[in-house]
């Protein structure tokens, strides 16, 4: 199920009497598909009580996930702020740690929900992060120095009202303005969400494939398993519009993981095929 920023404020927040409640439901109906799966039962009244648990049990988690999505935005538009990366992928990745919170969580310990769902969702979210800013070719250290110069820059642009300077930057850090523009020249990586609508217009002009390339990307994705060339129509706009993992996933009926190892493996092919294929074309 798609999760969005519209969803945040929909969920009253939990009361611990509801959290012991619903983890309780959860787990029965948990049990209950696992004594079905494993054909013990007698009698058919004692199957339909089971699958009732089993409903009952899928809407405590929808709710317990619902309930708790201003948490994952707590999380994650600071560290969309900090990166610069997308605050949408972002919050997709911590419903991600939220929902494995979900899964995990004992109430029996007598701890809340939240304090214990917080390190699932800045892991996930952390991750994210982490390997995003990596597709940048920047060791983890400097890319932490970027954040924190892309910080300065920020707080100066709005007491400045304009955009700051790389030596304005350089003079409140202390650091030489040569290093300070280095770091900054290295841009985020774009989220393949962004629409036509959020691209200036000689971007959208020089991203729109040409009638030469058509047939030349057609070819390459004829290439790839049928499942690794659908998950890529799919997130690149091969077929409608590009779709974010968890769209993806929805689509295809698969989980996020899943798809997100499918692309990766699907892009690996196309790049080991690119080469051969460029000489082909010569």
């Amino acid at each position: 199920m798609p999760i969005s920023w519209g969803d945040l404020s929909t969920e009253p927040l939990l009361t611990a009497e509801e959290e012991s409640c619903l983890a309780l439901q959860i787990e029965a109906g948990l049990l209950a598909r696992q004594q079905r799966d494993q054909h013990q039962r007698t009698t058919d009244g004692s199957v339909t009580e089971l699958t009732l648990l089993e409903q009952l049990g899928e809407q405590a988690r929808q709710r317990y996930i619902k309930a708790n999505l201003r948490l994952v935005g707590s999380v994650s538009r600071p560290a969309a702020a900090r990166s610069g990366l997308s605050e949408n992928d972002l919050f997709q990745e911590g419903c991600l740690g939220l929902i494995q919170a979900v899964a995990r969580f004992d109430c029996r310990r007598g701890h809340r929900f939240s304090t214990y769902a917080l390190f699932w969702i800045r892991a996930f979210v952390g991750a994210a992060t982490a390997s995003r800013l990596g597709a940048l070719n920047l060791p983890t250290g400097r890319a932490e120095k970027l954040r924190a110069v892309r910080g300065v820059e920020s707080m100066l642009t709005q007491l400045l009202g304009r955009p700051a300077r790389a030596a304005e930057v350089a003079a409140q850090l202390g650091r030489p303005t040569e290093w300070i523009a280095d770091l900054l020249a290295h841009q985020p990586p774009q989220s393949f969400d962004r629409t036509a609508a959020d691209l200036p217009d000689e971007q959208v002009a020089a991203a729109a494939p040409t009638d030469d390339l058509r047939p030349l990307t057609q070819e390459l994705l004829s290439r790839l398993p049928e499942l690794e060339r659908t998950v890529l129509a799919n997130r690149l706009g091969f077929i409608d519009a590009e779709r974010s993992y968890v769209d993806t996933a929805a689509r295809m009926g698969l989980s996020v993981t899943r798809v997100r190892r499918l692309e990766a493996r699907a892009l690996e092919r196309l790049r080991a095929i690119c080469p051969q294929s460029a000489s082909m074309h010569l």
